[in-house]
């Protein structure tokens, strides 16, 4: 627990160049007065920012925002969910490729949405985007909703499954792995996934492996209707498609045979994913062509050892090419407006960690319109007010474990697993060593995913040995 008497609050009264609107300096009350947290609401050069601080609020819990990369935060139900969809789609660019791209103020129909990584792009990529993105698992709605108001993009959320015909049914929905959910979910997800882990390093070096992937498949079941996507979109005056973007979980065959060809007239491009089941890739490619398209098919390079290939369809050349659009923003995250904050400030908060600059949609006041000091410092992280010193004996055990999984020699409180060079199968020898530490169970495997942070794992132990 932070020792709040130790620290005081200070308002900082000089402009920040629209960084910030206000900022409140939390300091040590005696010594050197160093600086051990900063509260600031941010300013209008950094609109994503100030959204992010007041959806994180609405969102309670019930999803969180993570930042895969400098320039991008996701709303999200678990950490490795938001970091496969970085990779996924703005690292290796799977769907805007081999000549598929957006015009001016396209209108997109994302089919599978999850929690709205692609819809982000397409609306990063082009602002003036009408995008319908159309998802079956409700909590999963939540979080495209809350993406798209995050980034200020205009997404429409059709919640519902698309296939061939209308009906109702039971999907399956893996919480903690949930870009696998879908109508056709079964145990062949589990190879599909061991391989992706695999592949994020040696194989050889993979014990644990299927320890994390029953975790990550633990699936529960979700009654939805299944639409036409032509039912789907009605009512929302879509007369014609620029691109749709198909991924659905081995469910792609159906929702292209559900299409009638009224509606194919007015579809330019299409970019999904297929699984080769029973020649499905060849069948898809032979459909796509049938209805006037130039068909290009590829892989994903992490994923050669699966079924999964990407198949792109334009009514224009298709050729590969896998150059990324521009989408990157400046200041749109916390962590690079933490970084300008400092900078900006100098001096004595030039070493200070970014972690320790946080943001608040705004500061806490009393009843008569002044900062509330006490409220502020309640929320300085507890190891905000500590001194330098030893490491408690869990810290000092579980410090050693990371030295020797991720192979580096310094450890602090808010470092990062997975930005230490932390991947899934790093994290199962992490869990396996803290179970010969510390005994079974005290770190469930899922937990890493959720708060990953040093202090954070440390916590989780702490609480789990009671």
């Amino acid at each position: 627990m932070t020792d709040t008497a130790t620290l005081e609050a200070e308002f900082l009264d000089r402009g920040l160049g629209g960084l910030v609107e206000e900022c409140v300096v939390v300091r040590h009350r005696a010594g050197d007065r160093r600086v051990v947290a900063v509260f600031a609401v941010p300013g209008g050069a950094a609109p994503a920012v100030r959204r992010a601080t007041a959806l994180c609020e609405e969102a309670d819990g019930e999803l969180s925002l993570f930042e895969p990369d400098d320039d991008l935060m996701l709303f999200h139900r678990n950490r490795r969910e938001a970091d496969f969809i970085f990779r996924e789609v703005f690292r290796d660019n799977e769907y805007l490729r081999n000549g598929v791209g957006l015009p001016e103020h396209p209108t997109v129909v994302d089919v599978g949405a999850n929690i709205g990584g692609a819809s982000v792009l397409f609306g990063l990529v082009r602002p003036g985007a009408r995008i319908l993105a159309l998802e079956p698992v409700p909590q999963l709605c939540r979080a495209v909703e809350l993406n798209a108001r995050l980034h200020g993009i205009d997404v429409v959320v059709i919640p519902g499954a698309v296939g061939e015909a209308r009906r109702r049914t039971q999907i399956t929905y893996y919480p903690k792995n949930t870009a696998m959910s879908g109508l056709l979910a079964d145990q062949a997800d589990r190879e599909v996934l061991k391989t992706y882990l695999a592949g994020e390093e040696d194989a050889a070096d993979s014990a644990g492996l299927d320890t994390v992937v029953a975790e990550l498949l633990v699936g529960e079941s979700v009654e939805c209707e299944v639409r036409t996507l032509g039912q789907a979109l009605e009512g929302h005056s879509v007369d014609h498609i620029d691109l749709l973007k198909i991924d659905v979980e081995k469910a792609e065959w159906e929702v292209l045979l559900g299409i009638d060809d009224d509606l194919w007239q007015r579809v330019d491009q299409v970019v999904m994913e297929v699984h080769d089941i029973d020649g499905r890739v060849a069948a898809c490619v032979s459909l796509l062509e049938d209805k006037g398209f130039s068909v290009l098919v590829d892989r994903n390079q992490d994923l050669l050892d699966t079924d999964m290939y990407g198949v792109y369809a334009r009514r224009g050349p298709v050729a590969p090419d896998v150059t990324a659009p521009s989408w990157r923003r400046p200041l749109s995250t916390r962590r690079t407006l933490a970084a300008a904050v400092r900078a900006e400030l100098g001096g004595e908060f030039a070493e200070l960690p970014v972690e320790r600059i946080q943001f608040v949609a705004v500061l806490p006041r009393d009843d008569r319109g002044q900062v509330d000091a006490a409220a502020l410092l309640a929320r300085v992280p507890a190891d905000g007010a500590a001194e330098a010193g030893p490491l408690p004996e869990i810290e000092e055990k579980l410090a050693a474990i990371w030295r020797q999984v991720l192979k580096v020699e310094d450890i602090a409180t808010s470092d990062d697993f997975f930005d230490l060079g932390g991947t899934s199968l790093k994290s199962v020898r992490m869990v396996l060593e803290v179970d010969e530490v510390f005994g079974e169970n005290v770190l469930p495997p899922d937990q890493l995913f959720v708060g990953s942070r040093f202090g954070e794992v440390a916590a989780i132990i702490r609480r789990n040995l009671g």
